[in-house]
């Protein structure tokens, strides 16, 4: 289960799964980021473990110079072919968040869409933040978009079944020493296919405290993709915002 990840992302039945999360909701976002950053199209975005690009190709729609990287080559694969037919230019390679080495600097750096807390420990969990902060220009910004601890305790859906291009979808959520775990079963006709998730629950102080040490600077929190101001309890996100 430790390398949970490489087995889900690199699965076909991943977007499949995640079809809700749409363009809607990431431009809703990428909007909130780039109001609240003031960047310029002369300034260059790193996105981290960027899927299948769906952040990277509005933000290199709006011209923007986006770098993006993935571990999964499934999902890397699809980025490029939903870059291609979206007509823009992206740059995307296939990396580890926790062994990233590039000599390009960066004005901002997106984590988005809780690809954070994977890895078994805080060591590993932090390691690209400690590198984000060595591929930032001075005044550059981080954003992370995480969930929201206490709200997903609180509002934990233990079961849920759904019906999606003739696949049966049951997820079923537990917490077990302070990390939220998913089994995903997909039943498609005879054939029948099981995932996992497991991410780690930190909270608002957890997160801020780790990024001061190595440098950053809280700026803002959020607690949705309309941008409406982090409530402890009744977000259901936790999009913070760092300066370095």
């Amino acid at each position: 289960m430790e390398n949970w990840f490489k087995d889900w992302f690199s699965s076909e039945e991943y977007l499949n799964v995640y079809k809700h999360r749409d363009d809607e909701d990431a431009t809703k976002l990428l909007e909130l980021i780039l109001k609240k950053t003031n960047l310029t199209k002369q300034n260059s975005v790193l996105d981290a473990a960027c899927g299948a690009g769906r952040h990277s190709i509005y933000l290199a729609s709006k011209g923007f110079n986006v770098f993006g990287f993935d571990l999964s080559k499934t999902l890397l694969s699809k980025a490029k072919e939903y870059a291609k037919q979206r007509s823009v230019k992206n740059d995307f390679v296939c990396a580890d968040l926790r062994n990233i080495c590039f000599r390009k600097k960066f004005d901002l750096i997106i984590n988005l869409f809780t690809s954070f807390g994977y890895f078994k420990n805080d060591e590993e969990n932090f390691k690209f933040i400690n590198t984000a902060y060595s591929l930032l220009n001075q005044n550059g910004f981080y954003v992370l978009d995480y969930f929201n601890k206490n709200y997903l305790l609180a509002n934990l859906t233990a079961e849920n079944e759904k019906l999606i291009d003739g696949r049966i979808i049951i997820e079923r959520r537990k917490v077990v020493n302070d990390r939220i775990i998913k089994e995903i079963q997909i039943k498609n006709g005879l054939e029948e296919q099981h995932f996992i998730e497991s991410v780690r629950l930190y909270s608002k102080i957890e997160i801020e405290r780790e990024f001061k040490k190595i440098g950053f600077i809280p700026v803002s929190a959020f607690g949705n993709y309309d941008g409406t101001n982090y409530d402890e309890q009744n977000s259901s996100r936790l999009i913070l915002f760092f300066k370095k």
